[in-house]
């Protein structure tokens, strides 16, 4: 009886993935939306081995906590509305933080 208890547990790990901000914020989100990030999904499911894609931890030393927000709520807009063929609502950002968001989008291919 032990055996499915197991493997509900593994199915609930591998489910989420934690992305860590340079300041030390942590965001778990469903795998699914941060798959949609290009370069998070190389370092889950590509042909090298990645730590990340063990342990389901990614660290971003260089994204601070206020963008990596505005990253995760974007993967699950773009989660949410791929593939749609009704009017998608704006996604939208604070002005001031559209230029680091961009440049931070740009390096996680999203």
């Amino acid at each position: 009886m032990a055996e499915p208890a197991l493997a509900n547990e593994e199915e609930t790990k591998t489910e989420y993935v934690k992305l860590i901000s340079s300041d030390g914020f942590e965001f778990t989100i469903h795998r699914e939306a941060a798959m949609r990030s290009g370069t998070i999904k190389n370092m889950l499911s590509g042909p090298v081995q990645f730590r990340e894609s063990l342990e389901n931890v990614i660290p971003f030393h260089d994204i601070k906590a206020v963008i990596l927000e505005i990253v995760c709520r974007y993967l699950y807009y773009k989660w949410q509305y791929e593939g749609s063929v009704t009017e998608i609502p704006e996604f939208k950002i604070d002005p001031e933080m559209v230029l680091e968001t961009l440049m931070t989008a740009d390096f996680l291919d999203c």
